[in-house]
């Protein structure tokens, strides 16, 4: 394939808000605003890479009218070398750079069916598994700190 033929903005796309819609098929993602590509990724089940994308709360910041579009690949094995060249010729800004924000990966150990509820419910309300834990995670923090700042209180 030239890569020169590749034109994100005639592929089927859609609006990010609407990730949950994508297809699930084995493409190379072009993430696009207005007419400037600003990521290229590539994966073996489009869906399923876009439930928790770790660009995702990067793009969400950057707002505007930003769009997934996809080249859908049936055969796997050119996914990794499509990616690369239209890498190389777009030249997207955020694959030089790190993903935004100071963000630490934590390994949860937890029962696989419990994994299985939150990931189909983080599905359900269109929201990745990272941002929901990191919620969750905040909000226990939160209420920790409250108690001991009660205990403190009653110690006093």
């Amino acid at each position: 394939m030239n890569r020169k033929t590749i034109k994100p903005l005639t592929l089927p796309s859609l609006p990010l808000v609407d990730r949950s819609q994508l297809p699930a098929c084995p493409a190379v993602y072009f993430v696009l605003e207005g007419d400037t590509v600003l990521y290229i990724g590539q994966t073996g089940n489009l869906q399923q890479r876009w439930i928790a994308h770790h660009r995702w709360h990067q793009l969400k910041v950057i707002g505007g009218n930003i769009r997934i579009a996809w080249l859908e690949c049936s055969d796997v094995n050119l996914l990794v070398g499509i990616e690369k060249a239209a890498i190389e010729y777009f030249q997207p800004s955020l694959n030089q750079t790190r993903v935004g924000g100071e963000q630490n990966t934590v390994k949860l150990v937890i029962p696989k069916a419990l994994k299985i509820r939150f990931k189909a419910l983080c599905v359900r309300a269109e929201r990745d598994m990272s941002s929901v834990g990191c919620e969750l995670i905040e909000s226990w923090c939160q209420e920790q700190e409250e108690a001991e700042a009660k205990r403190r209180e009653s110690d006093r």
